[in-house]
């Protein structure tokens, strides 16, 4: 599955102990560098770039434009409003 990272904490790219996904592309969200997807480590506040994994790479290509995303992999910035 895709992950959300900013360009200061991308992933390694590589399959390795603990992670079994391969990253090598990334797509940029909606409104990016303005997106509420936010990269998903723990102290970062940064915009993120959604890293997808090689099927998901070949449904970009197919013109699949929504991908879900790793469990805790990213946080959402929402608006001050409540509705």
């Amino acid at each position: 599955m895709a992950i959300a990272r900013c360009d200061k904490h991308t992933p390694s790219g590589t399959r390795h102990a603990g992670n079994k996904y391969a990253y090598k592309v990334f797509a940029l969200p909606l409104g990016y560098p303005e997106t509420a997807a936010i990269c998903g480590r723990e102290d970062c506040e940064d915009p993120a770039r959604l890293w997808l994994t090689e099927p998901e790479r070949a449904a970009h290509q197919r013109g699949v434009r929504i991908f879900g995303i790793r469990t805790h992999a990213a946080k959402i910035r929402v608006s001050d409003e409540l509705i």
